[in-house]
């Protein structure tokens, strides 16, 4: 699917069973490689493995929504913090859930700059964390 007017979707799933350590997610790669420091920091405050999960699955399905197979640069083109919300002054330090929001940078950002809008949905079940991805492409000549 390329990057052409419409909409492009994908998902990912990341299963977690029997994981005990976020590293074990992404090896070979390190943590630093794949989450921004904000991520980092975010998951920490939760601890559990299903936040570093989902937000593996998210950052994996906004790349297929955006048309590669695999990631064209390192993940951390792709930050998903929960998104900020007027009734909570620190959304992103808050412990609610909060819907997630996309940020892009490098190769990704350039790719998604006649983007519309990028949404994702994270969920999960005690074993495995799922996303789904969907781009909405601005429209050439409107």
């Amino acid at each position: 699917m390329g990057a052409a007017a419409g909409r492009g979707w994908s998902c990912s799933r990341v299963a977690f069973a029997g994981i005990r350590d976020p590293a074990e997610l992404v090896r070979p790669a390190a943590l630093e490689s794949v989450f921004t420091r904000r991520e980092r920091l975010r998951s920490k405050a939760g601890t559990a493995l299903e936040s570093w999960a989902g937000r593996l699955a998210a950052k994996r399905a906004v790349v297929g929504a955006l048309g590669y197979d695999s990631p064209p640069g390192p993940l951390t083109e792709v930050e998903i913090l929960p998104r900020p919300s007027p009734a909570c002054r620190r959304s992103h330090e808050c412990a609610h859930g909060h819907p997630p929001a996309v940020t892009l940078a490098g190769t990704l950002a350039r790719r998604a700059a006649r983007a519309r809008s990028i949404q994702v949905s994270v969920s999960h079940t005690s074993d495995i964390a799922v996303a789904i991805a969907l781009v909405t492409w601005v429209k050439d000549g409107g």
